[in-house]
């Protein structure tokens, strides 16, 4: 079977999208499709990065600089937000499909790779999210009410505690649906050891992503 790899066909209709990867015989576009993930990344790390969303320690420097070192700074802000859309595509790509390849007994590692570009879309979504809710409600992401953020700040007062629970939101319960989905046609593994990798690799992005937002690093994950 040689069709063409549609992304957006996986989220709407996962079941028939991963039967059908799954007999694909060759991934025909795979390189189109991965290249595009990570233009997409890029584009919507830079456009968050263009309304200011994440620059908030540099603006509290804003009269302790002079306009040329406060253009430059927003520059290297800019630019490294665009890095950071590199590094993330590539994490959630790549990273996250070697590890549910390491636990198949018979998948393709690209195949797992495609399987993770549907994760990466809805990821990318949540992050647009975050946009209305940073102009319009200056909340901050942990504080979104589609995550478990809001319920953690009511019950304890410990920032990592609080931005852990803020990663958990419910697009993470859309991905593990696909990722369920996807690992369990190409891999063909046991149900609980599929569970077991998907809770252990996204507890682990959440956990990272929880200490970098506590030492007020730009959060990646």
């Amino acid at each position: 079977m040689h069709r063409e790899v549609r992304l957006f066909k996986g989220l709407k209709q996962p079941s028939t999208f991963f039967y059908q990867l799954n007999e694909m015989e060759a991934l025909k576009g795979y390189k189109k499709r991965v290249s595009f993930l990570f233009l997409l990344s890029i584009i919507i790390f830079g456009l968050i990065a263009s309304f200011g969303i994440g620059m908030d320690p540099l603006s509290k420097e804003l009269t302790k600089l002079s306009p040329t070192t406060f253009e430059l700074e927003k520059f290297l802000f800019f630019s490294g937000r665009l890095i950071a859309g590199i590094l993330y595509a590539a994490i959630i790509l790549f990273f996250s499909a070697l590890i549910f390849w390491t636990i198949s007994n018979e998948g393709e590692y690209r195949k797992l790779v495609i399987t993770q570009g549907l994760v990466l879309i809805i990821l990318l979504f949540e992050k647009l999210t975050y946009i209305p809710l940073s102009l319009f409600f200056s909340l901050e992401w942990f504080s979104s009410p589609l995550s478990f953020g809001v319920i953690a700040q009511y019950l304890t007062s410990k920032s990592w505690v609080v931005y852990l629970l803020g990663s958990f939101s419910l697009f993470k319960i859309w991905i593990f649906y696909i990722q369920y989905k996807g690992v369990k046609a190409l891999t063909n593994q046991k149900n609980w050891i599929i569970w077991l990798a998907i809770l252990l690799l996204n507890l682990f992005f959440w956990s990272i992503n929880a200490l970098l937002a506590y030492v007020s690093i730009t959060t990646l994950i």
